[in-house]
């Protein structure tokens, strides 16, 4: 005879085991897998490839100014070859072009390796290889994205996006200090090596991937960018505070970035701490911001959305003061670990009231306008490089701040949408 206990017991664990095998299947069906350990590969690649070009840009011009523009040179062609790669990735398989895009930046690795352990690279061969980087990374994403769709299931798409952000957030923390110890131990050129190694990697395993039931075109990416801006601005400014949250992500991206130009000059020249005090500088900014995301998913920031970002820009200015002022390279790295930790809870809250405005909801060519103004972070680099070249790195630290701080806060006073925004 059962007891009644174990009759309605039996059929929930068995309901709940049922739930989490859906939930591994679905998630790793087809091959996800594989799409999973290769972005886990080609994220630390490309963090790993950022901090590296920095490095050798200040190296070769002991100018912040170069390092910003590098930055630009690797970012302009996403604006510049929406329609190529679209028609590209519809005439040829998706992951073939993604695989031999990875291996085509593995290659230019090895040049600028070449070129740097020959001592015979010159500034603007880093602007060619960057700007080729550049290219191939514009060529492949939209095909990797449409590539992704097909693998993963639509339900999961969440569960898979979490996955990724996590491969990333690991790459910000693990590239960076990975060729601050390779450039401390054996040089640059060696990081690069390593960087080839990577994106190869990256390659192979993308190719491991299972072909899907079929290749979806990309689609949506033959729009100009003028036409998408024309039809953005047309529907933002319609509805309150999306304008005001545009405006802050423009001049923050723009004026607001000026620590990561900086961070070669003050690793080699203010704390004289080479390449590994560069790998640390770059590598704990990463871990802010991949401990900063927890932070925001814990927090939720559901309630006082708007405070949470008003406060989160006065902890990154107050850091970027404080960064132009430190004694020493541990209370940096401090620093740099609290901004990133800002700065992920800042740029999650304006997403998240972007995302749930009524108007962005039935306008979704809005986002477009959120996804260009993120595109603008290499020309912030440029701008505060360009400050610190012709000032001093003082003034473009402290420049940065005031433009971090001064629209939130004239939002938060001005608008009383922008103060009742949740999410």
């Amino acid at each position: 005879m059962r007891e009644p206990a174990q009759t309605p017991y039996r059929p929930f664990r068995s309901s709940v085991d049922k739930r989490r095998t859906s939930f591994f299947h679905q998630l790793f069906d087809r091959g996800f897998n594989w799409i999973v350990a290769s972005e886990a590969v080609v994220d630390i690649g490309v963090l790993a490839r950022v901090a590296a070009q920095s490095w050798v840009a200040y190296d070769l011009t002991q100018s912040s100014l170069w390092v910003g523009a590098v930055a630009s040179f690797r970012a302009a062609p996403s604006f510049l070859s929406p329609a190529i790669a679209a028609y590209i990735g519809n005439h040829v398989n998706h992951r073939l072009l993604v695989a031999a895009m990875r291996a085509f930046i593995g290659i230019l690795a090895i040049i600028q390796a070449i070129l740097i352990g020959t001592n015979t690279i010159r500034p603007w061969h880093q602007a060619v290889l960057t700007l080729l980087t550049g290219l191939a990374i514009a060529f492949a994403w939209p095909s990797f994205t449409t590539f992704l769709k097909d693998i993963v299931q639509p339900r999961m798409a969440t569960r898979a996006n979490a996955v990724l952000a996590f491969s990333h957030n690991l790459g910000e923390l693990v590239g960076p200090i990975s060729v601050g110890v390779i450039i401390a131990l054996v040089g640059a050129d060696w990081s690069f090596i390593f960087i080839a190694i990577l994106y190869f990697g990256g390659a192979f395993l993308i190719l491991n991937v299972p072909v899907p039931d079929h290749d979806s075109r990309i689609g949506n990416y033959h729009h100009p960018y003028v036409w998408t801006l024309r039809i953005g601005i047309h529907n933002i400014g319609r509805s309150q505070p999306l304008p005001w949250l545009l405006v802050m992500l423009l001049t923050t991206n723009l004026f607001g970035m000026a620590v990561f130009p900086l961070i070669p000059e003050y690793a080699i020249a203010v704390f004289d701490s080479g390449g590994l005090g560069f790998g640390l500088m770059t590598g704990i900014l990463g871990g802010g911001l991949a401990v900063g995301s927890v932070l925001a998913a814990l927090i939720g920031l559901r309630r006082h959305t708007a405070l949470a970002a008003l406060i989160a820009s006065f902890i990154w200015a107050a850091g970027t003061i404080a960064f132009a002022h430190s004694p020493n390279l541990p209370i940096t790295l401090l620093i740099l670990f609290i901004m990133g930790n800002a700065s992920m809870i800042w740029g999650n809250a304006i997403l998240k009231m972007i995302r749930s405005n009524t108007y962005t909801i039935r306008h979704p060519n809005i986002m477009s306008l959120y996804t260009i103004a993120m595109g603008t972070i290499p020309i912030g680099w440029t701008i505060s490089g360009a400050i610190a070249h012709f000032t001093t790195p003082e003034t473009a630290l402290i420049t940065s701040a005031i433009a971090t701080m001064t629209i939130p806060t004239i939002a938060f006073i001005a608008s009383p949408a922008f103060r009742r925004a949740q999410t």
